[in-house]
């Protein structure tokens, strides 16, 4: 006889929509055509999506246990809106353990991980010479990569989360609709990664951090001015 969990897990199909829902949310999120504070409706993502709304409620909910998105009681759910004391949070753990990424990359990586990087590399690049919206992810998938390529899973489900929250700082808090491009600082990374300098790569890596993070202005009437996004989408992300 069936157990009432394995029932009512969703199938394989299923999970597979649920991800792309949960997929396309995130991609909005980093690419700022979903901001800090907007209203996620579910109804509307359901259509767009062509989907049931348990799949939308799903990955909403796997969104608010990232703390990516919050639920209002009786009004429902919004994009993440971070407190500067959580933004100074998030970039104090960050700050370390993208150090320790650094440093772990450099004993472990091999040739092969480093042409990987530098493919990487040459694609930001393009993505940025070319003004494309997808930037900020592709920026944020290098760090992601970097701590996918030390081979310690537990380290990249601690990195995922944070790279992703940080975007949601950076769409908060940023000075101007500007792109800081610090492709440089990755390049100059991955050529302390290469030649194992730890220490280095360690001290490269935070500085690069500190670099995006006093770039944003944190302040409390910041936080307050995005409170114009607390509306409904109306071109809900396909």
């Amino acid at each position: 006889m069936t157990s009432d969990a394995t029932s009512a897990a969703p199938s394989k199909p299923e999970a597979l929509a649920e991800e792309l829902v949960y997929d396309r949310i995130v991609d909005a999120l980093i690419d700022k055509r979903l901001r800090p504070g907007e209203r996620l409706n579910e109804a509307k993502l359901a259509s767009a999506f062509k989907t049931p709304r348990s799949r939308v409620r799903r990955a909403l909910n796997r969104l608010t246990a990232e703390r990516l998105v919050r639920f209002e009681m009786h009004r429902g759910a919004f994009v993440s809106l971070p407190s500067v004391k959580e933004a100074y949070d998030i970039f104090e753990t960050r700050l370390h353990i993208e150090g320790a990424v650094a440093r772990i990359a450099c004993e472990r990586i091999d040739a092969e991980g480093i042409a990987t990087l530098r493919r990487h590399l040459a694609l930001e690049h393009q993505v940025f010479e070319e003004h494309q919206p997808s930037v900020n992810r592709i920026s944020g998938d290098f760090h992601l990569m970097l701590a996918e390529l030390t081979g310690n899973d537990e380290l990249i489900a601690i990195v995922r989360p944070i790279i992703r929250r940080f975007c949601i700082i950076q769409s908060l808090y940023e000075r101007s609709t500007g792109v800081l491009c610090l492709t440089h600082e990755h390049q100059s990374l991955v050529d302390l990664i290469e030649k194992r300098d730890a220490e280095g790569a360690a001290a490269s890596m935070m500085e690069h951090c500190r670099h995006i993070f006093y770039s944003l202005d944190l302040s409390e009437r910041r936080r307050a001015e995005a409170n114009i996004y607390d509306i409904d989408i109306d071109d809900p992300l396909v």
